[in-house]
């Protein structure tokens, strides 16, 4: 009887407690833990211990920095692939200037101060100064052969210039950003296109040889020069002016894609740093 009575005294409590306690919300299907342990077992699943909790939060949480990582790097390869692209289409256009040569001019000046209105013969008049002449007309004779050496400076702008497009066309492939070779390569074809510029500038404003030709020309008379002491020419190739500063415009662009290389490589040191810290914390 004793038996009886404390197992009615127990299930009068356990009734007692069911009643007064508050009622409680059905747990979602999807918050049950899915995994090997059944409900009934007996040994519940251990729990994880600090490190594994960490590499779980850890693993989780670098999924997007990774992503963000791969499209910054993506972004800035794209970046630079355009400003190189960009340069190209400098060089080629300068090529086109230098072989075309529009805008042959001279004006006559005394004592520094110009005396008369800039004259631009007709581009195949009197010496035209496209590349088609370069080798019959009388005023590329003797000094003036040096006009082939802009010949040299249309095959190295263009060889950069290719030479770092096909850089950016790996880089893109691979998805990587090799700091070092593309910051010497570009830092070699910037000097190469300020080289590039200045002797093209040079060529532009008659070569040391245009300005006397055209004086010598009737012993100054075909200039206006005749009888005038003092009297200087001054020659200019504005199609050769324009390829020249596409030149120098071209080493400026190879600056900016120097830096955007440079800015690219600390942004993947610190994602790395940061998906490291995050890792081992």
């Amino acid at each position: 009887m004793s038996d009886q009575a404390n197992r009615v005294v127990y299930i009068e409590q356990r009734r007692h407690i069911v009643v007064n306690s508050p009622p409680q919300s059905p747990t979602p299907l999807h918050h049950f833990p899915v995994n090997q342990y059944s409900a009934s077992s007996s040994n519940p699943p251990p729990p994880l211990s600090q490190p594994q909790q960490l590499y779980r939060t850890s693993t989780t949480a670098n999924i997007p920095t990774t992503r963000r990582k791969m499209f910054s790097q993506r972004a800035f390869n794209g970046i630079v692939f355009c400003v190189r692209i960009f340069i190209l289409i400098l060089a080629i256009v300068s090529m086109i200037l230098i072989l075309t040569a529009p805008g042959a001019c001279f004006s006559r000046y005394l004592n520094g101060q110009s005396i008369s209105r800039e004259i631009c013969p007709g581009q195949n008049s009197i010496f035209p100064m496209n590349a088609d002449r370069w080798s019959n007309a009388l005023h590329f004779q003797g000094r003036g052969q040096n006009v082939y050496g802009q010949v040299a400076l249309i095959c190295i702008t263009l060889a950069f210039g290719l030479i770092t497009v096909g850089v950016s066309c790996v880089t893109l492939a691979t998805n990587s950003i090799l700091t070092y070779p593309q910051i010497l390569i570009s830092g070699l074809s910037m000097v190469a296109f300020i080289v590039s510029g200045g002797v093209e500038t040079w060529y532009a404003t008659g070569y040391d040889h245009m300005e006397f030709f055209i004086q010598a020309v009737g012993n100054g008379v075909f200039s206006g020069c005749a009888g005038i002491p003092g009297c200087q020419i001054q020659f200019v190739v504005k199609g050769w002016a324009v390829a020249a500063a596409f030149y120098f415009l071209g080493a400026v662009l190879y600056v900016i894609d120097m830096a955007l290389i440079f800015i690219s490589r600390e942004k993947e040191v610190s994602d790395s740093y940061a998906v490291t810290t995050t890792t081992h914390y």
